[in-house]
C-alpha cells in the first residue's frame, strides 16, 4: 500500500491511536447512541459501547505484525473495498438526512453558524494538505483534543434534554436480546476497515500495534461516543418532532456541530484516501461515485418518507445501512476468515448468502419492528450456518 508522498509517516502509537479514534468516529458513533438511549436508556448505550470499544481495540492484538495486516488486505480486497464504499455512501446519506433537522435541534443563530461554516471549510483545506504530507495522525490528534474539549464543556452545562430522554426510555429486555448482535458486528467488522489496516501497518512492532489500538479505542474513542450521549436528547427530540430543552448556549451547540462535521470530514477523507490503494479501485470509481451520489440524494429527501413502526422514514433507511455492519460484513468475516483459520477452508459464499437471507427477516423484526427477541434466532442461523461443512455446497473462491 503506497503512501501519497515521499515524507515518512509517523510511527508514534499515540498519534496513530488518535487517527484510529477519529477514523472510527462515524455517523454510527455520533448518532446511534441517541437512538439507543431513547429506546433502552443507559443499558442500550452500554451494549453498544462495550463491544464497540473492545472489539476495535482487539484488532491490534489479533493482527500481531504489519505482515498479518498486509496479508489480510491482499486476501480480501473486494470485501474491504465494499466496506469502505458502503461506509462512504452511508456518510453521504446521513449528512444530507440530518441536514434537514440538525440546525433546529441545536438552535444555532445564523451569525454563529457562519463561524462554524468557516471552521469546517478551513478543516477541509487543512485535511487535504495533511493527506498530501502524511500528517493525518497529527491532524487527528488536534481534532481529538478539540472534541475532548467540547466533551468537558458539556459537563459544565445543564443537561435537562438528556434527562428527559433517558427517563422516558422504556424498561425492557431488549438490550439483553440485542447484545449478541452488537458483539457479532463490532467484534468482526473492524477487520474490513482499510483505515485500521493502514494504522496497523504503520505501527511497525507488535507492542506498538497493541498500544496504538488500545489507546485509540479504550483511551480516545470511548470519550467520543460518550460525547454523543451529551447531545442525544436534542437529536432524538428533533428526530421525533418533540420539544426538548435546547443545548445550554449557542456556543456549546456550535462546538458540538463543529465536532460532528469535522469528524465526519476526517472519516470520509481517510476512507477516500485508503480505498484508492486497493487492487482494482480505479476501475470501480464509477460504482463508488454513483453509490455516493444516490445515497446523498436519498438522504436529502429521506425526511419526506413515511414512518413505520414508530420510526421515521429516515431512521428506517439509517437502520438499513446499519444492517451491513450488523449482518453482512461480520458474516463475511465469520465465514471467510474465522472459519478458515489454521489451514481450514473458508465456508462457501453460497452458504453465507443463504444464511443471511434466512436471518434477514428476523433482523428486520428485531431492528425495524423493534421486537429484539427475534435477533436471537437470527443470530443462531448465521452462526450455525458457518459450522455446516461446505461439502454439500459449491465452493467459491476467496473474494
Amino acid at each position: 500500500m503506497s503512501e501519497p508522498s515521499s515524507q515518512t509517516p509517523s510511527r508514534n502509537p499515540i498519534l496513530w491511536g488518535a487517527y484510529l479514534a477519529c477514523s472510527w468516529t462515524w455517523c454510527i458513533g455520533m448518532f446511534l447512541p441517541a437512538l439507543l438511549l431513547r429506546d433502552m436508556g443507559w443499558a442500550g448505550f452500554l451494549i453498544f459501547a462495550t463491544p464497540n470499544v473492545l472489539g476495535a481495540a482487539a484488532m491490534g492484538w489479533v493482527l500481531r505484525t504489519r505482515v498479518d495486516s498486509t496479508r489480510f488486505v491482499e486476501n480480501h480486497p473486494l470485501a474491504i473495498w465494499w466496506f469502505s464504499a458502503i461506509t462512504l455512501a452511508f456518510h453521504l446519506f446521513w449528512i444530507f438526512w440530518i441536514s434537514n433537522f440538525i440546525r433546529v435541534a441545536f438552535q444555532i443563530p445564523m451569525s454563529t453558524l457562519a463561524i462554524v461554516a468557516g471552521i469546517v471549510v478551513a478543516f477541509i483545506l487543512i485535511s487535504g494538505r495533511a493527506l498530501r504530507r502524511n500528517r493525518m495522525p497529527q491532524l487527528a490528534a488536534t481534532l481529538l483534543l478539540f472534541s475532548l474539549g467540547v466533551l468537558i464543556a458539556t459537563f459544565c452545562m445543564p443537561d435537562e434534554a438528556n434527562a428527559v430522554l433517558i427517563n422516558s426510555a422504556p424498561q425492557t429486555l431488549a438490550p439483553l436480546w440485542m447484545f449478541p448482535a452488537m458483539i457479532f458486528g463490532f467484534l468482526l467488522c473492524p477487520y474490513l476497515d482499510i483505515t485500521f489496516h493502514h494504522a496497523r501497518q504503520q505501527l511497525d512492532t507488535k507492542n506498538n500495534g497493541r498500544l496504538g489500538f488500545t489507546l485509540g479505542f479504550v483511551g480516545f474513542f470511548a470519550p467520543m461516543i460518550l460525547l454523543t450521549t451529551r447531545y442525544a436528547g436534542v437529536i432524538a427530540g428533533a428526530l421525533d418532532g418533540t420539544s426538548f430543552v435546547p443545548i445550554a448556549t449557542p456556543w456549546l451547540a456550535a462546538g458540538l456541530l463543529t465536532h460532528i462535521l469535522c469528524q465526519w470530514i476526517f472519516t470520509v477523507r481517510v476512507h477516500l484516501d485508503r480505498i484508492r490503494t486497493l487492487p482494482g479501485a480505479q476501475s470501480k470509481k464509477p460504482i463508488l461515485f454513483v453509490l455516493m451520489v444516490l445515497s446523498g440524494v436519498i438522504g436529502l429527501f429521506a425526511i419526506k418518507l413515511p414512518a413505520h413502526a414508530g420510526l421515521t422514514g429516515g431512521e428506517i433507511l439509517y437502520r438499513t445501512f446499519m444492517s451491513a455492519y450488523g449482518l453482512a460484513f461480520p458474516a463475511y468475516v465469520l465465514y471467510r476468515v474465522v472459519m478458515a483459520r489454521k489451514g481450514k477452508s473458508p465456508v462457501s459464499m453460497t452458504l453465507m448468502w443463504i444464511a443471511m437471507a434466512l436471518a434477514s427477516p428476523m433482523f428486520w423484526l428485531g431492528f425495524m419492528e423493534r421486537q429484539a427477541i427475534w435477533l436471537i434466532p437470527g443470530m443462531a442461523i448465521v452462526i450455525l450456518g458457518a459450522f455446516i461443512r461446505q461439502a454439500n455446497f459449491p465452493r467459491i473462491g476467496k473474494k
